[in-house]
């Protein structure tokens, strides 16, 4: 039995997109509305255009997901799930949603709508995708970090929910979901949609060193069917429709022969769009230096130049259904048609042929004007035609043609029907929010990134518990047992790094940790397995009530709030959250983890084959970006990178608005601190100093 081809999911960032993804032969489509989703900036959809364009593409055999794939707040929570009432009666085939509780909010409402969890929900490994299917989603979209190896053994681990893999387009140099740079340098945040790509800019030096090229992986698609994978998509919501189209185009093509891309065929790739080229280190697992690219004036002329050659092919181009045709026409009976197409059939009759009397019906006209199907969906191929026709007839051409205009809509009208009849909302009101009993008050927690910066003891009695990452912790477990009782698990944990990861939770154990701090879906009920009190960490994107709820109901005991939230928003989840919420109220937070050695770049080391000794020291290292701040950068884990925000939120002078558990518990992040500074700040907190330096606020 031949292999199950992957579905090929198209972008649609307007309705002129839209046309463009149903030409290029799209199995699926996804597209937006003006809210809630994660490609703001986008034309995208009003309510009208996207019940016209669901109803278009079932007619054509075609899905259509709308992406609500912002985070979102609880006063949000009603108008969203308002659009969703408004998707499901009108058909559309699911949601790629990130927010858990807004996930939650819509399984419980609208039985059998089908969610997939967006990229942005960071599943590396099968135990992610596992927890997420038992979120009730249908599809996970794999992080676009996993390689072409991890894809396979993710979907010949845990084979029961569709995957979806991206194949080409934009690739942001964050983790998936892991991103706070556009949010804390500018104010505008990636997880609403709002990303304004700082990674693509240049720092103080002119260097652009977080801009990569664009994924192509059109070489590797024969390798790509037999993963497993349900649907591959093209990145682009923000692209022209030619770009749609044209990309789209030669996919379809590579799927249909069931081949790789020819070396032609990825130069017009790259003549469509690029930045310097393509890559393909994340699917290859090798990450490195030659990942980076701009967008270059010779990239934007290309561009030009096969966008107006793919314009006047998409002006031609239009995506219709064959039909085969039945056509009889005999003396002294009407005129009789019929259109066949997908296990569907019309029959429609006319006039009554007369005698000839000069010129007789011919099958050549006959033909000629039932196969003039331009203003319909439908096109004939000559070779279905099955005509029978009685010597000496004549009928009048327009006789003829209002047969065929008659037979089209009514076979339009038989094809176009509800793809999900009898869909209905549920009407049960919102299970009440139960806060958790011991909200009042506050804990104090501290986190370090690297044990040396930890300051003496006397400086750490305020704290309830103190946290390091796991890796740190056992590079020497003697010297800090006695000072931490937490460690923080890697926001990242791909395939080959699992079993080392559960052999350090049960060495740490055997330490006598208590707490693990999680953040990532993946490795939840790894912590949760050897009995550690499991907390959410910041890459748990808790934006709402809902979300806590979520986790709470999961095993979580505690869970960090988003950082991106003001003061009012933290408590409003606070107060109503079944869990202990916390917040962070200082540190230099992480803006992006990185699957590619930054460190390694900088020092000038190349190969990416060869095991990198630029940032095993675990030393930070800076570069300085456009303002003129100095950016810390530090190895994580087996070997990521992790930047921080080189302004620290700090709050010694507002904690007023903070404590007696207004927002939870309050936490201190310290990254690049000494020792002696770390004494510092935690003295300023104690008595309310303010600081003299930039700073963040909540």
């Amino acid at each position: 039995m031949p292999e199950k081809r992957p579905r090929l999911l198209l972008p649609a960032g307007s309705p002129d997109c839209f046309e463009a993804a149903l030409s290029a032969g799209a199995d699926e489509i996804y597209a937006g509305g003006k809210r809630f989703n994660a490609r703001i900036g986008a034309d995208n959809f009003t309510d009208e255009e996207l019940s016209e364009a669901i109803k278009k593409a079932h007619f054509f055999g075609v899905s259509v997901f709308v992406t609500l794939n912002t985070l979102l707040l609880d006063r949000e929570m009603p108008d969203a799930l308002r659009f969703t009432e408004f998707l499901y009666n009108n058909d559309v085939d699911g949601l790629i949603v990130a927010d858990p509780g807004f996930a939650a909010a819509v399984r419980r409402r609208f039985p059998g709508l089908r969610l997939h969890a967006s990229t942005q929900c960071s599943a590396h490994n099968p135990a992610g995708a596992k927890l997420l299917a038992s979120r009730g989603f249908s599809r996970v979209v794999l992080a676009r970090e996993c390689s072409g190896e991890d894809i396979k053994k993710i979907t010949e681990a845990f084979p029961d929910v569709e995957y979806e893999m991206f194949v080409h387009g934009a690739l942001c140099v964050c983790t998936s979901g892991m991103c706070e740079m556009s949010a804390y340098m500018g104010g505008r945040s990636g997880n609403r949609g709002d990303c304004a790509q700082p990674c693509r800019l240049p720092d103080a030096d002119g260097v652009c060193r977080l801009s990569l090229k664009d994924n192509c992986l059109a070489g590797h698609i024969t390798e790509i069917i037999g993963s497993g994978v349900s649907s591959l998509k093209v990145e682009g919501r923000m692209k022209s429709p030619e770009y749609v189209y044209g990309v789209g185009s030669i996919y379809r093509r590579l799927l249909d022969e069931g081949r790789n891309a020819t070396d032609e065929e990825v130069r017009e790739l790259s003549r469509i769009f690029s930045r310097s080229g393509f890559t393909d280190a994340y699917f290859e697992g090798k990450p490195g230096r030659d990942m980076l690219g701009v967008r270059t004036d010779a990239d934007k002329r290309a561009t030009e130049e096969a966008e107006a050659e793919i314009k006047a092919e998409l002006n031609r181009k239009k995506r219709r259904i064959p039909v085969s045709v039945r056509a009889a026409f005999r003396a002294g009976t009407p005129a009789e048609l019929t259109f066949s197409t997908a296990g569907e059939s019309v029959t429609v009759y006319g006039e009554i042929p007369a005698t000839a009397k000069t010129s007789p019906l011919t099958q050549e006209d006959v033909v000629k004007n039932i196969c003039k199907l331009g203003n319909t969906p439908f096109s004939v191929d000559p070779s279905s035609f099955s005509l029978t026709l009685d010597d000496d007839l004549s009928l009048p051409v327009s006789a003829v043609n209002s047969l065929r205009r008659t037979a089209a809509e009514r076979l339009k009208e038989k094809i176009t029907k509800p793809r999900y009849p009898g869909r209905a909302a549920v009407s049960d009101p919102e299970p009440s929010a139960q806060p958790a009993a011991d909200r009042d008050g506050c804990f104090y927690i501290v986190h370090f990134v690297r044990s040396k910066g930890i300051p003496k003891r006397q400086f750490l009695g305020r704290f309830s518990h103190v946290y390091l990452p796991i890796d740190e912790y056992l590079n020497a477990p003697m010297a800090v047992r006695d000072m931490t009782d937490g460690v923080e698990l890697p926001p990242v944990v791909m395939m080959n790094e699992f079993t080392m990861l559960e052999e350090m939770l049960i060495r740490v154990k055997l330490c006598g940790v208590k707490n693990v701090m999680v953040s990532n879906v993946g490795t939840l009920k790894l912590a949760l397995k050897y009995g550690f009190a499991v907390h959410g960490g910041l890459y748990m994107n808790v934006y709402n009530g809902r979300t806590a709820g979520v986790l709470a109901g999961e095993g979580f005991s505690s869970v960090l709030l988003c950082p991106e939230l003001n003061i009012a928003q933290m408590k409003a989840i606070a107060s109503v959250s079944p869990v202990r919420t916390g917040a962070a109220v200082y540190g230099k937070l992480p803006e992006a983890v990185l699957e590619k050695c930054m460190i390694r770049d900088m020092t000038g080391t190349v190969d990416p084959l060869k095991k990198c000794e630029a940032c095993g020291d675990g030393q930070f290292r800076y570069f300085t970006d456009r303002s003129g701040e100095k950016v810390p950068v530090c190895r994580e884990f087996v070997h990521r990178n992790v930047i921080y925000n080189p302004v620290p939120i700090y709050m010694a002078d507002k904690q007023d608005a903070i404590t007696g558990g207004a927002v939870g518990d309050l936490h201190f992040f310290f990254t690049d601190e000494t020792p002696e500074e770390a004494a510092e700040i935690i003295e300023a907190y104690r008595s309310r100093t303010p600081h003299t330096g930039r700073i963040k606020r909540m």
